[in-house]
């Protein structure tokens, strides 16, 4: 049954991942928490570990495609990465039923940001924005994402996917692309940080690593056939649906 449950968890972390970046946390730290009865950091930890290969691989392949920019990348990356650490050790104090109850409630709100505020590209919306504006709130949500990475981990992949396409006009392909770029290193420091906190057993983590990598290169193969409008909206249904059923069940 637990094997079971890695394997479908670490696949639909892929698949997210690769078809519009989401964090492959956000799949997989509620489903082991609510179905497990995992202790809810432990299960962060492996959901982190899992999303530097499911991002990892995704990468890759927007990379061959030629869907990442590399330098707004690495630039947000260091300041999610050091505030990613930062909430790491935060989350380290928070209670149990906190962290498992909030991640439940971080997947609907997902998808419903997914279902009423689609990811739209506005190539032209960074035109008619002062820069210093720009740059000072790249930085504050930038900081943002790091601590909701490093405390939940889930919500990193689709925040900076919205700072790069709603702030910088960035396309919806490229923003994918470069969204699980950053990942890679966001959650990378937040698995780190959470395994020398806590450490779990290696089992999870290697079915639901190796799972998520094979469903994120799958999912980004097919990303560029489907539009950003059913994109969106199976994404966001999905989620809602999956958060309520969670949340259902942990109170149950």
């Amino acid at each position: 049954m637990e094997i079971a449950i890695y394997i479908i968890g670490g696949l639909l972390a892929g698949l997210a991942t690769g078809l519009v970046g989401l964090s492959a946390a956000t799949i997989i730290a509620p489903l082991f928490v609510t179905v497990l009865g995992m202790d809810p950091y432990i299960a962060i930890g492996i959901a982190l570990a899992s999303d530097v290969f499911a991002s990892s691989g995704s990468a890759y392949i927007y990379t061959k495609n030629k869907n990442i920019n590399i330098k707004a990348a690495l630039l947000i990356a260091i300041i999610i990465v050091i505030f990613t650490f930062v909430g790491s050790y935060i989350s380290a104090d928070l209670k149990p039923g906190f962290l498992g109850s909030s991640v439940n409630f971080l997947v609907i709100f997902l998808g419903l940001r997914f279902i009423f505020y689609p990811v739209k590209t506005n190539p032209n919306l960074i035109k008619t924005r002062n820069k210093s504006f720009l740059v000072i709130a790249a930085i504050f949500f930038s900081i943002i994402i790091g601590l909701t990475s490093g405390m939940f981990g889930v919500g990193g992949g689709l925040s900076i996917l919205a700072l790069l396409t709603m702030l910088l006009g960035f396309n919806l392909k490229k923003a994918v692309g470069t969204s699980v770029f950053i990942m890679i290193f966001v959650a990378l420091v937040g698995a780190i940080t959470h395994f020398a906190i806590k450490q779990p057993e290696i089992l999870p983590v290697i079915i639901a690593s190796v799972s998520a990598f094979i469903g994120a290169n799958l999912a980004s193969v097919f990303a560029n056939k489907i539009s950003e409008v059913v994109l969106n909206r199976l994404v966001g249904i999905f989620l809602l649906v999956y958060g309520i059923t969670l949340t259902i069940i942990y109170f149950i």
